[in-house]
């Protein structure tokens, strides 16, 4: 299954207002289209420091990385301790994580890591729900850039600003913000250097290193509603969406020992997933304090931390969780609608 939602760390907590945004502007969606595809043309190597605030925790990594264009990509973790020493290195379609600890290679299907602070989705269904205006330009990390705020077209709230680095189009910062305006992630570059001298050899995989495969490996990934019918147990899809989200893709797999549904929807920046499986649930919020709710006659229960929220529930048959950059009332509404 692709993680389409955006990567993200974070510099400060709290309130941020998008007030200098040039709601005037005309649309910079070639510039943004550019970035997207700028690693495709453009070799480099530098540091990205990424770091995800939520409500109970926050999460903080950093990697040294090396870009070879057009998809050969390495990641080596230096934060934190526990990861110290991983690395994950990409190959076009293909993945191998480097359990440095374990002294073994897990292969997985490519998850766009070669584009770490890329805007993932469907570029078109992004383009639909976001108007992308320009905030101003700026200098970051030593290069000019040209900044863009995406603001939602529903509901009027800026939802991500990017810095673009002028000459190459590379993305060198990334910032999404809750709806209240706080900053929940942000992704960025330093000590970038844009160079065609990155050796394929460092590319290379552990020699004495176990290769396995990952549970995913060689999964098709379908649409939700062609999915669904392939479940082998009754499986429903939502009839109605939050707006701009639309179906991006699905799978059948195991987890825990049950025969899953993912259904994955998007809005070409937020996403949330649908799980169904004919088990008991075995979803845990209690390090979460989570809030018992109502989806129809059934109670469920309600958990969040920071930007991302979970709807977990079973209506005797199936046990359905929801969990996405989406708030209570949008996850109800969605679980109204997978009603049979």
């Amino acid at each position: 299954m692709k993680r389409v939602s955006l990567l993200a760390a974070a510099l400060v907590a709290g309130s941020f207002t998008l007030a200098g945004a040039d709601s005037s502007a005309k649309p910079f969606d070639a510039l943004l289209a550019a970035a997207v595809s700028a690693p495709s043309n453009v070799s480099y190597t530098g540091v990205v420091e990424e770091l995800r605030i939520g409500g109970h925790s926050s999460e903080v990594s950093v990697y040294r990385i090396e870009h070879r264009a057009p998809n050969l990509t390495r990641r080596l973790y230096t934060s934190p301790s526990g990861l110290s020493g991983d690395a994950i290195v990409s190959k076009g379609d293909l993945i191998f994580s480097i359990d440095a600890k374990r002294r073994r290679i897990v292969e997985t299907r490519n998850e766009a890591v070669d584009n770490p602070i890329a805007l993932g989705g469907d570029f078109a269904i992004l383009d639909h729900n976001y108007r992308m205006n320009r905030k101003g330009d700026d200098v970051f990390d030593g290069r000019r850039t040209i900044d863009l705020v995406l603001v939602n077209r529903y509901t009027g709230r800026p939802t991500v600003v990017v810095r673009i680095d002028a000459a190459s189009k590379l993305m060198l910062d990334k910032e999404e913000f809750a709806s209240d305006g706080s900053l929940v992630d942000e992704l960025r570059f330093e000590e970038i250097r844009l160079t065609s001298l990155v050796p394929a050899e460092d590319f290379a995989l552990p020699q004495a290193y176990a290769v396995v495969q990952g549970p995913l490996f060689g999964e098709p990934s379908g649409h939700p509603d062609q999915v669904v019918k392939s479940a082998g147990f009754a499986a429903w899809v939502p009839r109605a969406l939050p707006d701009g989200f639309a179906p991006f893709e699905g799978n059948v797999e195991e987890l825990h020992g049950a025969r899953t549904v993912q259904l994955l929807y998007s809005d070409g920046i937020r996403t949330f997933s649908l799980f169904e499986n004919a088990k008991s649930s075995t979803v845990d919020l209690t390090r979460f304090q989570p809030q018992a709710v109502r989806v129809g006659t059934n109670t469920a229960q309600y958990a969040d931390d920071g930007a991302t929220s979970l709807l977990a529930w079973s209506d005797g048959n199936l046990c359905y969780t929801l969990v996405g950059e989406l708030g209570l009332v949008d996850l109800q509404r969605i679980a109204q609608a997978i009603a049979k």
